[in-house]
């Protein structure tokens, strides 16, 4: 029988020496395979290429192993958009292992699942266990997937939670910028697009948080989505209704307002 496989990421400098987290986890039963994130992050959108490797089912665990400081708001955003970009039924166990100082990152909606563990030899073999348990869906707001891809960057694909549909749209992300957008059935970026009342480079303030958005009229339902190119680690997504004049300063507030943290 195949041993389940863990993807081990290690946050800080290369070493030469195996990670002990890889020495347990290989104790533990789990087929490992250790990546330093520095190393992938020297190459532009390097994270992405692990996408095809976490759509794998024999992959039952994704750790990531580092002090408190290495989870930063960008790698938490990374995380978020390849766990949303994950077409396999549910994402594998993921586990943030803190080797130094006991303070635990913060994590928003869509990273509720992961467990925290601190540096402890027990780590890998409660996941071992927690592999054979069902695993608790994370609710989202609206529909929402990511598609992430060294060449074509981030896109988000975001819709209406069946049965609702929505009569137009404004869509942004809080601290990043959205530089295109498309409407086309769900389920893969469209080619082309037509769109009804356009507008990009929608600029605003939440708070004390900046955001960037685009609006069209088009109506989206179950079958359709709108399409955002995101630049930057958004910290946020969110859908609300489209100005009602192009141009108009885009107010944002708690009525027909949905909205998914991602760190």
């Amino acid at each position: 029988m195949a041993l389940p496989k863990a993807i081990l990421c290690v946050l800080g400098p290369m070493t030469a020496e195996t990670p002990p987290e890889e020495m347990l986890l290989r104790a533990s039963g789990f087929a490992t395979a250790t990546i330093f994130w520095s190393e992938l992050t020297t190459q532009q959108r390097g994270w992405t290429q692990l996408l095809p490797v976490l759509n794998d089912t024999a992959v039952q665990a994704w750790v990531f192993s580092g002090k408190p400081a290495g989870f930063t708001d960008e790698l938490l955003s990374q995380i978020s958009f390849l766990t949303l970009a994950l077409t396999r039924p549910a994402p594998p166990l993921t586990a943030f292992v803190l080797t130094g100082g006991e303070v635990e990152p913060v994590v928003a909606d869509t990273l509720a699942h992961i467990k925290m563990f601190q540096g402890n030899a027990s780590f890998a073999a409660k996941l071992m266990a927690a592999r054979l348990k069902p695993q608790a869906e994370v609710p989202r707001p609206f529909h929402v997937v990511a598609h992430v891809d060294p060449l074509l960057g981030q896109w988000l694909e975001i819709g209406p939670a069946a049965p609702d549909i929505w009569q137009g749209f404004m869509a942004g992300v809080l601290d990043a910028e959205v530089i295109a957008f498309g409407v086309g059935p769900r389920g893969q970026l469209p080619q082309k697009s037509v769109l009804h009342y356009p507008q990009c480079g929608i600029k605003g303030n939440w708070g004390d948080q900046a955001f960037t958005a685009c609006a069209a009229h088009n109506e989206i339902d179950g079958n359709t989505a709108c399409y955002l190119r995101v630049e930057g680690c958004p910290q946020a997504i969110f859908v609300t209704a489209p100005p009602k004049e192009e141009g108009a300063t885009p107010a944002i507030g708690p009525q027909q307002l949905l909205y998914l943290a991602l760190f």
